[in-house]
């Protein structure tokens, strides 16, 4: 706002002040204006002199001179004060509903409210943009919000004008604003309005107002500082209108508007482009559209995750319009689909329904991921036809214990495994349920859990840990209340409905926890009692899961060494570890990102108080890159006392094996051990003739041993070697019966002495304190699975797996069947000693799945060249070969066959050609 304009606000609040105050109006004097605004004297008289030639002021004369509001606006300042004081009331009007006003568009929505109070119809504005920002939506949100406070009538009207229709055509584009006088030009029969006379007494809106001609801007000046104007053709004559002018435009102003034109447009807002705008404001966009077309099609529409996450994330340049056409692009191919009959009830918004430069967003995924969980996007939104409000439906709190038991026996039946061996799975996998299915229950309000169960049920589930609580001596959380409440509600439904209740671990909970089994029982009596059935036992053992799951989940997690990677760049720590933690399916490790231009003294007080807070009693290891932060730990530990290893040249697989150590509770000193060996330089340096001779000269095995007999050796060799089949590392299982404590560690040292013994199972630990020791309890519960899958899994098969969804995203293919097909591929390869890093992996991934899309498609171009074929199969003509033959797998699925071409560019890739 420029000095003058601020000296007539000065002026005009004093005078509504006197007004109120003394019910006479004086005015004021330069002194007391220069004094409010704190500026020199004879600035503010030669600004009060300048609105008094304006015809703003009116100055009485005497000493000192006084300047007061002109008599004929005392009205309107009276009732543009009431204008604001109902715009105050109005907690939500037009513009606060914008989305994003109290966040990106605050500054906007602020000078726009400005602008329309402004005396006497409210400033001109200009409105910039780029393409795509809702300038058009904006300005008939002010429009309204002028109409709302009764500074606009309710009939007032809003005319809107592209400049860039009739821009190939001055003289017609002046005569469609002004109109136009009889027999200006051929054709012009009669006198014609033109659209400032519409909108006399309203909001004229001039959209692409840089394409507007010079001699147009020119008669807006008039227009603009008289309120009078000419129509085309006319020399004599004048129209009147009172009208407010919004004009937009994506150009600079400066750059394609005449300097005098933007002079007369005093208030200028800049609405920023999509990409600017946060997510969640993003959200609330997707939202807002995909219900708008909900209600025109009234039928509800369902998206998917991954297709809201795409809509989220991909780059989106021509802003908001163009973030609306994709929606409304999506739905119509949803359309065809349910006109066909092929969808029930609901438009299905896939990721196939998407443009491809939209499903290309997923690919930003990782570097939002933590945004999007604050965005509480958890599972399918729904937009419904007939209400307000979409919603984000979160289906993980409605799991059911029994329905997931039910549902994963009949997966492992599908695939052919006999009953024992499927009771043995679901031991393994039943307490993970039972936790999962507690963390996902919030903690809620008693109201929100009286409204999915009975309050009977829940009085007695309080009564039951009341009673647990006082015969374990331990306290129990609310959100153990609220999940037993919504079991023991599926349980009576369940004993109702005659429907059988299994629990797979029911002796193992009672021979482990005789006590909290024995508590369970007064749930049993408290059930009989109020509701008359009788609980069988397997359901007590749920009851006694119950009880112990949250006691073990904080025995586990305390006395663990703490691992802190700390790493030079923005996101290069937290990144590392997002990685590791994906791969080993637990986060344990916490990141530290050190920018390069943070002082080393900030970094260290920041790293205190990290290690500090990650400390469980055990110590902290500290996963270093280089320089400073590789120093760090000894000098935390003398200031804390707290007991620090570090470790520098930080990799990926030595943070997997740090947090798995640590989550195994291993010491401070053995997952220092361990970090070693992996490490790619210190390993190297001082355990290079360790590994030589290991390599290539004892197989790797796991022994399982039972005092029982050869038989139960034999059982646990075969789940163990059901978690083998998820690896590509060979490792044979070896079960022996021991007679006695002497014969077993007689045998574990003959073995000892041909094999490389990775774990040992049995009921009795090895005298060898070297070799890993795993109990049969550790096998039924996920310990041994744990280790397994971390010391065995080739990580190269996880990042396979997690590359489906990007095959999905990106192809029409079945990314289910193309993903398994390559895993076959993969180890086909590295049978014939063809190891593939990640990089290669993810080529190979993209390349063939895009290769075999254009096969089907008949869209696959070849761009042979013969002479470097013929070249590649006469000097590698067993990697062809092993290529070729490691493909036909997936050349039968896919019912294709590759040319000589795609070998030829997958051998070039192994041998970096």
């Amino acid at each position: 706002m420029k000095r003058y304009q601020k000296v007539y606000e000065t002026v005009k609040s004093e005078c509504m002040r006197q007004l109120e105050q003394n019910g006479e109006l004086f005015g004021v004097c330069a002194q007391e204006v220069a004094e409010i605004l704190k500026i020199y004297r004879s600035n503010a008289s030669s600004d009060l002199n300048y609105l008094v030639r304006e015809g703003k002021l009116e100055k009485v004369s005497g000493k000192p001179v006084f300047y007061k509001i002109k008599a004929e606006d005392l009205d309107l300042l009276t009732r543009h004060k009431l204008y604001i004081e109902k715009s105050n009331q109005k907690a939500q009007g037009v513009l606060d509903k914008i989305i994003g006003a109290n966040d990106s568009l605050k500054t906007a929505v602020l000078q726009a409210k400005a602008a329309i109070m402004y005396p006497p119809m409210g400033l001109h504005t200009l409105l910039l943009g780029e393409t795509g920002t809702g300038k058009s939506m904006f300005a008939e949100a002010i429009y309204r919000h002028a109409k709302e406070i009764g500074i606009l009538k309710k009939e007032a009207p809003f005319v809107t004008f592209n400049c860039a229709d009739y821009a190939h055509n001055p003289q017609l584009l002046i005569s469609q604003l002004f109109g136009v006088k009889k027999g200006t030009y051929t054709g012009a029969d009669k006198d014609k309005a033109g659209l400032v006379a519409k909108a006399d007494g309203g909001i004229l809106f001039l959209d692409e107002v840089h394409r507007l001609p010079p001699e147009g801007q020119e008669m807006l000046f008039y227009l603009i500082d008289k309120g009078l104007y000419r129509r085309l053709g006319e020399i004599d004559a004048l129209h009147e209108a009172r009208i407010l002018i919004i004009c937009a435009t994506t150009e600079e102003p400066e750059s394609s508007l005449l300097s005098t034109f933007i002079r007369r447009i005093p208030m200028t807002v800049k609405l920023p482009p999509l990409r600017q705008r946060t997510l969640s404001e993003r959200l609330e966009l997707i939202k807002t559209f995909f219900t708008e077309e909900a209600k025109y099609l009234k039928i509800d529409i369902h998206v998917t995750e991954n297709s809201m996450r795409a809509l989220l994330l991909y780059d989106c340049p021509n802003n908001i319009g163009q973030l609306k056409s994709d929606i409304k692009l999506s739905c119509a191919k949803s359309f065809i689909r349910y006109i066909s009959g092929k969808e029930e009830d609901c438009l299905k918004i896939r990721s196939e329904d998407l443009p491809e430069y939209v499903r290309n967003g997923i690919l930003h995924y990782r570097e939002h991921r933590e945004e999007l969980k604050r965005l509480g996007l958890k599972s399918e939104a729904v937009f419904g036809a007939e209400k307000d409000k979409p919603q984000i439906l979160d289906k993980t709190n409605t799991l059911n214990i029994y329905e997931v038991i039910e549902e994963k026996r009949n997966t492992l039946k599908r695939k052919g495994l006999t009953e024992k061996d499927i009771d043995l799975m679901l031991s393994l996998d039943i307490e993970n349920i039972l936790k999962k299915y507690i963390s996902r229950l919030n903690e809620q309000s008693m109201e929100q859990l009286y409204k999915v169960v009975d309050k009977k049920i829940v009085a007695i589930a309080k009564c039951f840990l009341d009673y647990a609580a006082s015969q374990l001596n331990r306290v129990f959380s609310e959100k153990v209340l609220y999940s037993i409440s919504m079991h023991v509600s599926s349980t009576l439904e369940r004993i109702k409905a005659n429907k059988i209740i299994f629990n797979p671990r029911t002796n193992e909970i009672k021979t482990l926890y005789p006590k909290e089994f024995g508590v369970s029982f007064k749930m049993a009596e408290l059930l009989r009692n109020n509701f008359g059935v009788d609980i069988p036992e397997d359901e007590l053992g749920f009851i006694t899961m119950f009880l112990i799951t949250e006691e073990n989940g904080k025995e586990n997690k305390s006395s663990r060494v703490g691992v802190v990677v700390a790493m030079h760049g923005e996101t290069t720590a937290t990144s590392m570890v997002d990685v590791a933690a994906k791969l080993l399916g637990e986060r344990h490790a916490v990141g530290y990102n050190l920018p390069l231009d943070k002082k080393p003294e900030i970094a260290l007080e920041e790293l205190t108080e990290l290690v500090i807070k990650i400390n469980e009693g055990k110590g902290v290891i500290v996963l270093a890159d280089m320089g400073s932060l590789v120093f760090f730990g000894d000098i935390i530990h003398e200031r804390t006392g707290i007991p620090i290893k570090t470790v520098e040249m930080v990799s990926t697989p030595m943070v997997l094996e740090a947090s798995r150590k640590a989550t195994m509770a291993a010491s401070l000193d053995e997952v220092y051990d361990a970090v070693i060996n992996f490490s790619p330089y210190i390993g190297r340096i001082y355990y290079a003739d360790n590994l030589n001779y290991n390599k290539g000269i004892r197989d790797d095995v796991i022994v399982t041993a039972c005092f029982t007999g050869e038989g139960a050796a034999l059982k646990m060799k075969d789940i163990v070697e059901r978690y083998l089949d998820n690896t590509c590392k060979n490792a044979d299982v070896i079960p022996i019966d021991i007679n006695s404590v002497e014969d077993y560690n007689r045998k574990i040292a003959q073995i000892k002495q041909e094999k490389n013994i990775l774990a040992v199972i049995s009921s009795v630990k090895p005298e060898d304190i070297t070799l890993k020791y795993l109990s049969p309890k550790d096998l039924l519960e996920n310990k041994a699975e744990s280790f397994l899958k971390s010391e065995l899994l080739d990580k190269n098969i996880v990042l396979i797996e997690q590359m489906k969804e990007v095959v999905k995203e990106n192809t029409s293919i079945d990314s289910e069947k193309y993903i398994k097909d390559f895993i076959t591929f993969y180890k086909s390869l590295k049978k014939h000693n063809i190891i593939l890093n990640e990089d290669m992996i993810v080529g190979f991934i993209l390349h063939i799945s895009c290769a075999i899309e254009k096969i089907q498609t008949g869209t696959f171009k070849p761009k042979i060249n013969t002479a470097q074929i013929s070249f590649l199969k006469e000097k590698y003509p067993e990697d062809f070969k092993t290529v070729a033959s490691a493909l036909e797998s997936m050349e039968k699925s896919f019912n294709i066959s590759f040319p000589d071409e795609i070998y030829s560019n997958l051998v070039k890739v192994i041998h970096f050609l």
